[in-house]
């Protein structure tokens, strides 16, 4: 087994915007440059958005955000320098073991597919307004759709064949 993060150092800062908080974020400073790891990352790891071209990741995992960076990793929210050594331990031990596998993996050179917009949404409901869905108005349940907390099949009038054509181009948004 050849490990890429072998060193490391770690930081552990308030946000800047928020001095007085009781939430930290911590960064691991890399003494070897991680760029290669994060194609296999990115298909290895759910909720990642990856930029190719400047070598960054984010990484959303049990309501903490990770950005690697070639020779840094970022985590936030933590609450103390226990609990960031423990974080940095376990993200630095899966990288590695990514790396060891990486010939098991398919890099993935793509980033996320932008959600489209609550507009986009709206636009191909039947904006009827009529709250079977449970929502007050139409735009209140396309912004609740698109961030997953309501079903296409919750819109009732949506389901009825004259929408039909409006119900597939909602779902080609999200495939």
């Amino acid at each position: 087994m050849e490990n890429l993060i072998t060193e490391y150092t770690i930081e552990i800062a308030t946000p800047e915007c928020f001095p007085e908080t009781e939430v930290f974020r911590t960064r691991l400073h890399l003494k070897n440059d991680i760029r290669e790891v994060l194609p296999y990352l990115n298909a290895a790891l759910k909720n990642t958005d990856y930029y190719h071209d400047t070598a960054v990741l984010l990484w959303e995992n049990n309501c903490r955000r990770y950005a690697f960076r070639p020779l840094e990793i970022a985590i936030a929210p933590i609450t103390d320098r226990k609990e960031a050594e423990a974080l940095a331990k376990n993200i630095v031990s899966e990288i590695n073991d990514i790396w060891n596998r990486r010939h098991e993996l398919k890099p993935d050179y793509e980033g996320r597919k932008a959600l489209p917009s609550v507009l986009e949404i709206y636009k191909l409901l039947p904006r009827t307004n009529c709250k079977e869905c449970g929502y007050a108005t139409c735009m209140a349940y396309a912004s609740a759709f698109r961030e997953g907390k309501a079903e296409l099949s919750d819109c009732i009038p949506l389901q009825q064949v004259p929408y039909s054509v409006n119900r597939e181009c909602v779902q080609r948004l999200f495939s």
